[in-house]
């Protein structure tokens, strides 16, 4: 058994209209401590985005079949994502110090996220989990891009690291693909495809310790500076996807660059 392990979900939905909702799921064993860590952020639209947080143990998405189910009763909230398409695997980094395994379970779904007595939020979701078996400050990155696209005919992933170690991963529509490109508001592919970003609304942003993590007590014990004082923007984007010779494909996206110091 690995000295450090730590296990998250994250699963999202999108609606035309232009709200979101984004679930993590996350558990941390590192020597003797235990974490358990979950948060619901949602944003309707034309509003400003909301969090809550717990470190109250809960219990993390289950997957039975094509279905994605998860419900936290201290929230009243609860959440469906039916997959319309087959995951991908990857293992991002390995090493004798430990590994990061990514298992995108659901590139593409439907999905329906409620919290209390609010409208639902309905339309098209993602669903993935990370398990990293090493201190996050130990990866050898330095910077980290990653998103999703999706609406009712495509689904678009990337990951893209670039430092000391550099790694990209990009899958469309259930298949590998080839970036040629891939920044803030664009994405460009092998081929000609490209997926283009406005950036639009700004879901969270700042320092990991004051917005991820400030719900954690003694954060300085429990993780180094350098990711306390790792720079996160996450976005809410009206996107656009172009392929040569085909229609315009449009939707909402979900993205985000992280930066350590």
């Amino acid at each position: 058994m690995p000295a450090f392990e730590l296990s998250k979900w994250y699963a999202d939905c999108t609606s035309d209209q232009g709200d979101a909702a984004i679930v993590y799921h996350a558990e941390l064993r590192w020597r003797a401590m235990r974490i358990h860590y979950a948060s619901l952020l949602t944003r309707r639209a034309g509003e400003e985005a909301r969090a809550v947080y717990t470190l109250r143990k809960q219990s993390p998405p289950t997957l039975c079949g094509d279905t994605i189910a998860w419900e936290s009763p201290a929230w009243n909230a609860r959440g469906n994502w039916s997959k319309l398409g087959p995951g991908h695997r990857n293992l991002l980094f390995s090493s004798e110090a430990g590994s990061l395994e990514w298992n995108c379970v659901a590139p593409r779904a439907a999905a329906r996220i409620t919290l209390g007595a609010e409208p639902a939020i309905e339309g098209w979701g993602y669903a993935e989990r990370l398990r990293l078996t090493l201190p996050p400050w130990r990866l050898p990155i330095r910077r980290l891009r990653w998103g999703r696209f999706v609406n009712a005919t495509d689904a678009l992933v990337w990951i893209d690291w670039s430092g000391p170690y550099s790694k990209t991963a990009v899958y469309l529509n259930g298949s590998e693909a080839s970036a040629c490109q891939i920044g803030d508001s664009e994405v460009a592919l092998e081929g000609g495809a490209v997926l283009s970003l406005d950036c639009g609304k700004v879901l969270r942003e700042g320092m990991l310790g004051s917005t991820a993590l400030k719900v954690i007590p003694n954060l300085d014990r429990v993780f180094q500076h350098s990711v306390l004082n790792m720079h996160e923007c996450k976005w809410l984007s009206n996107a656009v996807f172009r392929r040569p010779g085909q229609p315009d494909s449009t939707g909402m996206s979900i993205h985000e660059v992280v930066e350590w110091p």
